[in-house]
């Protein structure tokens, strides 16, 4: 019989402690691969814990593949785990790829998000009902646009949060906003597309397989230089208004105004609006959408990688009338990228407000880690200047008596992953002293070690 130590007054839920306690046994081979588990009656009645608790313990883990089931048999460990030498291998070609991480006890990148902080009960609860309502989920087509349902649920909460001028109709979705942005590409025919500088990794490579020429265009404090925009041939812009990536910057709206008369100015021209992390505002009200002060120029792009989890794959944009007549004539013979046993659960997630509150949820969580990431850098306050406080999941640390190779050096020979702000750039920079930490990714206790090891790494 399984003997977890599970402790009632700890944060984690019960069922979450007990999920974890299984899910390791399974993966050190404690529990073999077959093994009978004990019935979720007899585990409760031996924990002394609720049914429900062990019921959703053994939900998270029948969804992960740690456990299968057989109906009057029970559940067992999965024979479909991978073994433990082919494990090994592939995180030695992992380490061979990255040998700059291996060594590292914290790694601050900025596309991470804590998975223990998922909803994983109520997930699990959506995904058996939709299941169960709906037995041929899987075996029926989905709109090449997406579920219809879900879009109008999307639709919904980015007119009432987001500002958004949209109907369902208009709506795509697609798996991540690397492959709805090469939709885009493919629509538009544009040779010409103008990215910010500094920027997404992701973006020109995205374009230039698409055979797109991408355009770096400067940024200042209001946002992408227009008048350096106005100079190219560029008939696409993708910019992030609300938040920029990586510098924080939120686009003013006269600059807004300015780069949405550039897109006027010629028929063919649009915007791309990249919605990056405008869910997670800490200290300014929500900034209302680009695409909300002219639907027929702009293209809104955003995904749930953020706010749910990255492995979910859903994104999501918004294309002009203009633009959707044009897809549905040359591109609706690609079948949509996402399942449709993950569309109608999110669709409920969203339906029954279970989004919203994992939203306000997150915030608060992710609004105590940075506080924790700040205030553990305090004593680097007189030689260390913090900025990107007020929104986002990152934060911008310039020392002016350090160059960004030193920062880097220090923190990964302190075991601490930072990342130069000069890699962002395409071109030379003057000013080399800024890195970018990210904090999403790590529990509180494990922020304030890590920026104790980057005090001690800067401090002298």
């Amino acid at each position: 019989m399984l003997t977890p130590i599970l402790n009632t007054k700890a944060k984690k839920p019960l069922y979450e402690q007990l999920y974890v306690y299984i899910r390791q046994n399974i993966e050190s081979g404690e529990i073999k691969n077959g093994e009978r588990l004990p019935s979720k009656r007899k585990l409760a009645e031996h924990l002394r814990v609720s049914f429900c608790t062990v019921e959703n313990a053994y939900a998270q883990l029948l969804a992960e593949g740690y456990i299968t089931s057989a109906q009057r048999k029970g559940y067992f460990a999965s024979s479909g785990q991978m073994p433990r030498a082919a494990k090994t291998q592939v995180q030695t070609e992992l380490r061979q790829e990255k040998p700059l991480t291996s060594s590292l006890k914290y790694d601050l990148k900025t596309n991470a998000v804590n998975t223990e902080d998922f909803p994983y009960a109520t997930w699990t609860k959506l995904m058996r009902e939709c299941m169960r309502e709906d037995p041929k989920l899987l075996l029926e087509p989905i709109h090449p646009q997406g579920d219809y349902g879900l879009r109008e649920e999307i639709a919904r909460y980015l007119r009432a949060f987001r500002g958004v001028t949209v109907r369902a109709g208009q709506i795509l979705l697609g798996a991540g906003t690397e492959y709805l942005l090469g939709l885009i590409c493919e629509l538009l025919h544009s040779s010409g597309f103008a990215a910010e500088n500094p920027g997404h990794h992701k973006i020109p490579k995205i374009l230039t397989s698409r055979k797109v020429n991408p355009l770096y265009i400067p940024m200042d404090s209001e946002g992408m230089c227009v008048d350096a925009l106005l100079k190219t041939e560029a008939s696409v812009a993708i910019v992030t208004p609300s938040h920029h990536f990586p510098l924080g910057t939120i686009m003013s709206i006269g600059r807004r105004r300015q780069l949405l008369q550039w897109a006027e100015g010629q028929a063919g021209r649009y915007v791309i609006e990249d919605d990056f992390d405008s869910e997670f505002r800490f200290v300014l009200k929500p900034i209302s959408s680009l695409q909300n002060l002219n639907p027929d120029k702009v293209i809104y792009l955003n995904s749930f990688a953020k706010t749910l989890a990255p492995s979910l794959r859903i994104a999501y944009a918004v294309l002009p009338e203009a633009l959707l007549a044009q897809y549905r004539e040359r591109l609706m013979f690609y079948s949509c990228t996402v399942s449709a046993f993950e569309q109608h659960t999110l669709k409920a997630f969203l339906k029954d407000g279970y989004y919203e509150r994992h939203l306000n949820r997150m915030r608060g969580i992710y609004r105590s880690r940075r506080d924790t990431l700040i205030k553990g850098l305090a004593p680097l306050e007189e030689s260390v200047h913090i900025s990107g406080q007020a929104a986002g999941l990152h934060l911008l640390l310039r020392a002016p008596a350090l160059l960004e190779e030193e920062l880097v050096k220090r923190a990964l020979e302190a075991g601490v992953g930072v990342y130069p702000l000069s890699s962002y750039y395409k071109g030379e920079r003057a000013e080399a002293h800024t890195v970018v930490v990210g904090y999403a990714g790590l529990k509180q206790e494990e922020l304030e070690e890590a920026a104790a090891l980057l005090v001690k790494a800067w401090r002298d």
